[in-house]
């Protein structure tokens, strides 16, 4: 893998990986994890909803989806780009790091060390499994078993749809799955987003980019011409 043009974000990097990176860290050890985890807890789920449920129920899957993909946007849009109280270890993992660590013009990894700085640390999928967990029970009672459940499993599924996604976006462009229709597409936006003229603007989406749409932030490739036109300055 190449090292990135960029003196800075080489310098950045370096310092990272001594700073920052803990000594024994494994990138395919983390992947695997996720891996293992995501999945096994979406099944457990799946099998619990399967005892009870209707074609009724599956409605709930859709909505979770919508609702996710609003929480994903508000949340990258927010305190992942913005320091919020309560939430500024967001903002430093996500705008202080992997913004520095990944520019446009340096998105792909060197090592599998540098998983670290794409991948949420492990503790965030107890986290966020937590939250899915608290919100599946309060749908329980609202909804019945199955509705709970499959609120968490589909909960679970966009975050474990987020990981994949974004570590896609980071792989070396000659690998296979790099060059996928849709992935190319997405990472295309991605790419768009890591450019400091306008990350705080275009493309919070990682998943699909529906609440970009809605919102009027998805930019697929002039988004550079339009930040210089917000600042004044004459577009190309």
């Amino acid at each position: 893998m190449q090292q990135p043009s960029d003196d800075g974000v080489q310098r950045f990097r370096d310092q990272y990986r001594s700073d920052v990176l803990p000594p024994g860290y494994s990138g395919w050890r983390h992947v695997a994890l996720v891996a293992v985890v995501g999945p096994a807890v979406i099944a457990a789920a799946l099998v619990l909803a399967s005892r009870t449920w209707r074609a009724t129920d599956l409605w709930v899957v859709p909505a979770t989806l919508l609702i996710a993909n609003l929480v994903e946007y508000l949340a990258h849009r927010g305190p992942m780009h913005h320091r919020v109280r309560g939430l500024t270890l967001l903002h430093l993992r996500h705008s202080s790091r992997h913004h520095r660590y990944f520019t446009e013009k340096a998105m792909t990894f060197e090592s599998t060390r540098d998983f670290h700085a794409v991948l949420f640390p492990p503790v965030l999928l107890l986290f966020f499994g937590g939250i899915a967990a608290l919100m599946g029970a309060l749908a329980m009672l609202l909804l019945g078993t199955a509705g709970g459940a499959l609120f968490f499993a589909t909960s679970m599924s966009y975050y474990l749809l987020y990981e994949v996604l974004h570590f896609l976006y980071h792989v070396p462009p000659q690998w296979p799955v790099a060059r996928l229709p849709g992935v190319r597409w997405l990472a295309k936006l991605h790419r768009l987003h890591h450019d400091p003229l306008y990350m705080l603007q275009r493309n919070f989406n990682l998943v699909f980019p529906l609440c970009d749409w809605v919102a009027g932030t998805l930019d697929s490739g002039h988004a550079p011409q339009r930040a210089l036109q917000e600042k004044g300055a004459p577009s190309k």
